[in-house]
């Protein structure tokens, strides 16, 4: 399923995020559920410590996506950065508490429930932006990466891990056969060296939630990618298909062929270095003006007087259309 150009995120997809379930003590006290989330947890500590190695700067950062805020958590705790954690799922949010008692953390990031078309902050606010398994539930990329470039300050980094690229060749194989259909030997081969994506469809369950499952191709990303330098992607966590997406090469043919999971990090060439704490630098999404008020309950702007909740430790900063049609009851 390749995206259609020009569409976004749909209100009714955006309400099927946000009623992600909560799992509270079950994340902690399910073995599976808790084993999952510190693989992920710790996938971000290698990821940080080799992007530390090149010299990147990981804060103050910003999680598109963040989920139940493992990744995120892990920097503060491990990296000593500060930074936000953004998810439109309010319930997965507040599973943070249990992710921090789980991995043994003593503190977690500000935590933010928004929509990723409409970040809360002002332009040049951070140093680091990153996004795992995320980018996917968009139908386009161009206005998410572009609210991702416009939050990042001058030299700042983009670093991104995604679902598999997409080809003809690759529809033409995956078929209709699902992630849940027992193995054939194709797949089984497939899974020994990463091109396991080319035989199934692992998205089928989330679509069937009303949650956007897109798959883009070689071509789209680098549309995509086009506001930051690209220094690196890399396609197939296996083969390690290396390309710079815009120079002619044997390997971007390649990965436009076996697919794989995408990773990738660009920089930021223009705009202003960081100059305040991002604390300092909220933004309203209704009318995009700066000096909001943090109290303890509540995120008030002092232009048009919106007032964000805070509750449980959580700010909702959704637009106003947004919030009204997500938080009403599914019928």
């Amino acid at each position: 399923m390749s995206h259609k150009k020009g569409q976004e995120q749909t209100l009714d997809a955006k309400k099927a995020e946000y009623n992600r379930p909560y799992l509270g003590d079950e994340l902690i006290e399910n073995e599976e559920f808790a084993a999952i989330f510190r693989q992920r947890a710790y996938a971000m500590r290698h990821d940080a410590r080799e992007l530390r190695a090149q010299g990147i700067t990981l804060g103050p950062f910003l999680e598109i996506g963040a989920g139940n805020v493992q990744r995120s958590a892990m920097l503060m705790n491990e990296f000593g950065v500060d930074g936000v954690a953004t998810e439109i799922s309010f319930k997965s949010l507040k599973n943070a508490q249990h992710v921090y008692t789980l991995l043994d953390f003593e503190s977690g990031p500000l935590l933010i429930c928004c929509d990723a078309h409409h970040i809360p902050f002002l332009p040049n606010t951070f140093a680091f932006v990153f996004a795992y398994q995320t980018l996917h539930h968009f139908d386009d990329l161009r206005p998410i990466i572009a609210e991702c470039h416009r939050v990042l300050a001058r030299h700042g980094h983009f670093f991104f891990d995604e679902e598999p690229v997409d080809s003809w060749v690759r529809r033409m194989a995956r078929g209709n056969r699902m992630l849940s259909h027992p193995p054939t030997r194709a797949q089984a081969l497939a899974m020994k060296i990463g091109v396991e994506k080319l035989f199934w469809d692992d998205g089928e369950h989330e679509r069937s939630q009303g949650i956007t499952e897109a798959r883009f191709d070689i071509d789209e990303w680098r549309e995509f990618l086009r506001p930051f330098k690209v220094e690196s992607v890399v396609v197939n966590r296996k083969l390690k298909l290396r390309s710079d997406l815009y120079k002619p090469a044997l390997t971007a043919f390649l990965s436009s062929l076996t697919g794989g999971n995408i990773r990738g990090l660009c920089r930021k060439d223009n705009g202003r270095p960081v100059t305040q704490p991002f604390r300092e630098r909220l933004m309203c999404v209704d009318c995009q003006s700066d000096g909001l008020m943090m109290q303890e309950t509540y995120i008030v702007c002092p232009n048009c007087v919106r007032h964000y909740p805070i509750e449980d430790g959580i700010a909702s900063m959704l637009p106003l259309e947004v919030a009204q049609y997500v938080a009403a009851p599914i019928n």
